[in-house]
């Protein structure tokens, strides 16, 4: 009996799906589907069924899941006691999607080396599936995501807020703020790395019809297109700079907000370095946001808006 065969079975009977356990565990379906099937050989009993509403547990494998998934978090600890046993200088190894590594990163590793308490740190930038990827198998020692998948130790970061830009000479720019149907009837330049197109997605609950002029992954570029009165763009706080000449920031009717949330393979109190640096990115990121509200002339208090919806 093998641990690759184990974790299978296991990823299969929690997702109900191969595909799906495939994702998890970052291979193949075709893949889960023979270890599964060596391990069905092997032990001499069928352990799932395959439906049309999905994968079922047979009796035998209702009985076997337990002791499969003892197995498998066993196997988990001896690897996070190894890598607690790292020494003090191995480089945290943090990946991040796009909005919190454009402002937010880049200042909390400043104000680490700052302080004297900044450790050797190596970044990958990603989506959300691969950091989790990454992180179940081991390659990344923090993420920095918006979904909470199962497998990982999940903790809330921050909470960030979207706003509308425009260019200060666009007709809207005198208002402070606007609901998401005009923004909607404007062109449109909107972030290829939002995560599952969640901006997109709010418009559309808006206004239905959408003219999506460009979809650009570099940030400036954005900015800089939105600065020249190009179209218009929703961004979250998170990535905003504290100075943009060019354009206006306005508040979003109704108030939107998504969680961002620091996942590790392990629990974070495992190791002293994900502990500290999860502290450190929390105080960076809220000060970060309360900075750039200020400086925008925003309410505070946005995040608590009676109306605010939530974006999964």
């Amino acid at each position: 009996m093998k641990l690759s065969q184990c974790s299978a079975f296991v990823a299969v009977a929690e997702t109900e799906s191969f595909t799906r356990a495939g994702l998890r565990l970052g291979t193949s379906q075709s893949a889960v589907s023979h270890a599964v099937a060596a391990l069905e050989k092997e032990l001499g009993v069928t352990l799932l069924q395959r439906e049309r509403s999905g994968v079922l547990l047979t009796p035998e494998g209702r009985r076997a899941l337990q002791h499969a998934r003892a197995v498998v978090h066993h196997a988990e600890l001896v690897a996070v006691r190894a890598r607690s046993a790292r020494t003090a200088d191995s480089p945290l190894r943090v990946a991040t999607v796009p909005s919190f590594a454009s402002q937010l990163l880049p200042r909390l590793m400043a104000e680490l080396a700052a302080t004297g308490r900044e450790p050797s740190i190596t970044v990958r930038e990603s989506d959300d599936k691969q950091i989790c990827r990454w992180l179940r198998a081991g390659a990344v020692d923090v993420g920095i995501t918006y979904s909470t998948p199962p497998g990982v130790a999940t903790a809330p970061l921050v909470r960030e807020t979207l706003y509308a830009l425009v260019a200060r000479d666009h007709p809207l720019a005198g208002a402070r703020s606007v609901a998401y149907g005009q923004v909607a009837r404007l062109p449109l330049i909107i972030p290829s790395w939002d995560p599952e197109a969640a901006i997109l997605r709010a418009l559309r609950e808006a206004d239905g019809e959408l003219v999506v002029s460009h979809h650009i992954r570099d940030l400036n570029t954005v900015l800089c297109m939105v600065g020249e009165g190009l179209g218009a763009t929703i961004l979250p706080d998170t990535v905003l700079p504290t100075v943009l000449p060019d354009l206006q920031i306005l508040e979003l009717v109704p108030g939107r907000s998504r969680q961002l949330s620091i996942s590790t393979q392990a629990e974070e109190g495992d190791d002293g370095r994900v502990r500290a640096f999860a502290a450190a990115a929390r105080q960076v990121a809220g000060r970060r946001i309360n900075e750039l509200r200020a400086l925008a002339g925003l309410q505070s208090d946005v995040v608590g808006m009676a109306d605010r919806r939530v974006l999964s």
